[in-house]
């Protein structure tokens, strides 16, 4: 009997000491949407994760990171929506889409990459040299390419062509990648193009090719790209958040850095499969900037929605701030890493 209460006793205490211990919880993985690098850095962090990981305080300790390819940032919209996505990249647009048309409740958090800042790359829209569109009012009646209709891309294209007096039926729109565009524009399967940074080379400057208008022409400075994440989903994770913006604002200040530009390049150059030597452009002024605080230019995407909602590119009007931008997650993430 007396073994028996002791038995007892042990299985007792032992229930006590695992009742007191708290619950080891596995890390929150953080799915982040991207489009296009290296104008989108998600990839590239979380490959630069893997090759230096003791520049990462807390990935795999409170979150790990898992990036996920989209066509354009509107796909995102419907991932988000059923919850197979975190972290959004939503141009203005898109984001303006996703509160009034698909009633999400979401913050924008973060800046992605910005399109026209002084000094740096703005995104050309080009036709053939000798092809029939000589002034943007040519583009009526002709095919346009665009990665993703609402994209950030897209959104600068339709706001000049409105500008221009061109309805979104005046022209045939064409979803492709942007990596193929430049051979469809020269194959002829469509009469106009954007060309980013890493498919500048061979279409910007050659005589063949004509720039019809630059983004910042339609938009002026844009916040091309923001990170947008549900109200829910901060208040449940902030911690966590807070955890992987410090990592990720460090990330982002390593990949700008110019003393680090050889590997820079090689990183990147493996996550594109591209050459080193078509990177010549990546993370220079011939590259679209990003804060090195990942801070967003509110009152720059404000003013881009305003504009298409006036141009009838947008449906409905939206006001982001205050409701539906969030910088206390980056804010506190700068605190941790420069003391204030």
């Amino acid at each position: 009997m007396r073994a028996k209460r002791w038995g007892t006793a042990a299985v007792l205490l032992a229930a006590a000491m695992l009742a007191a211990t708290p619950a080891r919880t596995d890390p929150l993985t953080l799915r982040v949407g991207w489009v296009v690098t290296p104008g989108h850095l998600t990839p590239l962090i979380e490959a630069l994760g893997k090759r230096h990981p003791e520049m990462f305080k807390h990935l795999g300790k409170s979150y790990t990171l898992q990036a996920i390819r989209f066509a354009g940032t509107t796909p995102q919209i419907q991932a988000q929506a059923i919850d197979d996505l975190d972290i959004a990249s939503q141009s203005p647009s898109a984001m303006a889409l996703a509160i009034t048309n698909a009633k999400l409740d979401l913050r924008v958090v973060a800046d992605v990459v910005q399109d026209g800042h002084e000094g740096y790359f703005s995104e050309n829209f080009a036709v053939r040299a000798d092809g029939p569109i000589k002034t943007i009012e040519d583009v009526k009646g002709k095919r346009v390419a665009t990665n993703a209709i609402g994209s950030a891309s897209d959104a600068a294209m339709r706001t000049m062509l409105h500008r221009h007096g061109l309805k979104d039926t005046d022209f045939t729109t064409v979803e492709a990648n942007f990596a193929n565009m430049p051979a469809m524009l020269e194959g002829g399967k469509v009469d106009l193009i954007g060309v980013l940074p890493q498919f500048a080379a061979g279409i910007i400057g050659n005589p063949q090719y004509k720039v019809l208008f630059q983004a910042r022409d339609a938009v002026g400075p844009a916040q091309a790209v923001m990170w947008a994440v549900k109200a829910d989903f901060i208040a449940a994770h902030r911690a966590a958040l807070v955890d992987f913006f410090e990592d990720t604002i460090v990330a982002v200040r390593w990949l700008t850095d110019p003393r680090h530009r050889d590997e820079i390049i090689a990183l990147t150059a493996d996550v594109t499969k591209l050459p080193p030597e078509r990177l010549a452009f990546a993370f220079t002024k011939d590259d679209f900037y990003h804060s090195p605080d990942m801070r967003p230019e509110i009152a720059l995407a404000q003013k881009e929605i305003d504009e298409a909602v006036t141009l009838g590119v947008l449906p409905k009007p939206v006001q982001l701030s205050p409701k539906y931008v969030d910088l206390s997650l980056i804010e506190d993430a700068k605190k941790r890493i420069d003391g204030k």
